[in-house]
């Protein structure tokens, strides 16, 4: 007997719920645990086509079997690029990172390894992970000071660049991207604390060397040259030998930012595909475009992260996608094939094209569009156990 439509709709409905199971359909992925709460799920959808890698970290698992996150920098020196196969020797999977310029190369947004600040932010979207594991995206902003013997606050502006100014202040670290540091005017800072980082917090330190005129200076951890331009007006109320205070803000003051990379634009903002171009400048063709991707974000609960690779500019293998597409994958798609069956509901874009790299335990899973293969990048994000030999 033929049952009318809506019925046969209905009992076709409740057959494939049964077959599916109470969780929902889902898509076949291959997948494999890396870790305690580490997974690394690769998917290939025939719609695109698109091919998907995924690592997917249970943050309060992992981080109780001893996993971290960590940034690496690219080691040469002359190019400032290198491999994010190369950056993630010893690592349980990496992607690349931010968007570079320059030679040598230097990221284009925000930095931070280790607690210390490497690169300071843009206005522009970056991801960053607190000492305790709680996952952040937004757009960082930066505010530094010296605080002179006598009291007086003198603004920072900017860190390891030159001041853009004659009566500019800019501080430089053991991370500035020469092998020496140049500047009209410095001052030479030892820290009096055990700590490196000066992030939301204010170290004290003894000035060792007032400078006025440009000679090298290669700086070591626990040490920093506050610079000022040719003009710098107030270079008179610091001498060798005063113990002053550096502090450097980036908001949420009230968490300890262990790890950041920058990136852009957000494109998932609580939920819901947010394509964030034209805030962060950039262009219309950017985002609407298909070009291989490269994508972080994490679950409502924040309790859930997903490192995700696109290949593109494959035919018959991995098209790319668009902003909107890749949101959509992020927003909506991921809990069809993810371990705990959700999506993200924070989600911001990284680095792509010809850089999309996904390693797995140091082999390259993805498919990079160049001929050649894997492009070099000037930093990359590692998942990582104690014993692992990364390095920033």
């Amino acid at each position: 007997m033929l049952l009318p439509r809506a019925q046969a709709s209905a009992a076709g409905g409740l057959v494939l719920a049964v077959l599916l199971g109470c969780r929902g359909p889902s898509i076949p992925a291959d997948s494999e645990e890396l870790a305690p709460g580490v997974w690394h799920h690769a998917v290939h959808l025939i719609e695109g086509p698109w091919a998907i890698h995924v690592v997917e970290v249970d943050l309060e698992q992992a981080w109780a079997a001893g996993v971290r996150l960590q940034t690496a920098r690219a080691r040469n020196d002359e190019s400032g690029v290198s491999k994010t196969s190369e950056l993630a020797a010893g690592a349980l999977a990496a992607i690349n990172g931010d968007f570079f310029f320059g030679t040598p190369s230097r990221s284009s947004g925000l930095q931070i390894h280790a607690g210390e600040l490497m690169e300071e932010p843009q206005p522009r979207s970056a991801f960053a992970i607190t000492e305790t594991g709680r996952p952040l995206a937004g757009v960082f902003a930066m505010r530094a000071g010296l605080i002179t013997k006598s009291g007086h606050v003198l603004v920072v502006s900017h860190l390891n660049r030159k001041p853009r100014a004659s009566d500019e202040l800019t501080y430089y670290n053991r991370y500035a991207t020469a092998d020496s540091v140049r500047a009209p005017v410095g001052f030479f800072l030892q820290s009096l604390d055990s700590v490196c980082t000066v992030i939301n917090d204010t170290v004290s330190a003894r000035v060792m060397q007032v400078r006025r005129q440009v000679w090298p200076l290669k700086l070591g951890a626990r040490q920093w040259l506050v610079a000022g331009g040719a003009d710098f007006a107030q270079s008179h109320t610091i001498s060798p030998g005063d113990t002053v205070q550096l502090y450097t803000m980036l908001p949420p003051a009230d968490e300890v930012l262990r790890e950041a990379i920058g990136g852009g634009p957000r494109i998932v903002r609580d939920g819901v595909p947010s394509i964030e171009h034209e805030q962060e400048s950039l262009s219309a063709s950017f985002a609407t475009d298909r070009h291989p991707r490269t994508a972080i974000g994490f679950s409502r609960d924040e309790k859930r992260l997903f490192l995700v690779t696109v290949d593109g500019r494959q035919p018959g293998h991995s098209v790319g996608m668009s902003l909107e597409e890749l949101a959509h994958l992020m927003s909506t798609q991921l809990q069809l094939f993810t371990t705990s069956r959700t999506s993200a509901h924070q989600a911001i874009n990284l680095d792509g094209g010809g850089q999309t790299t996904m390693v797995v335990r140091e082999q390259v899973v993805n498919r990079p569009s160049d001929p050649t293969g894997e492009r070099s990048v000037v930093n990359a994000l590692l998942v990582i156990m104690p014993s692992g030999r990364a390095e920033g």
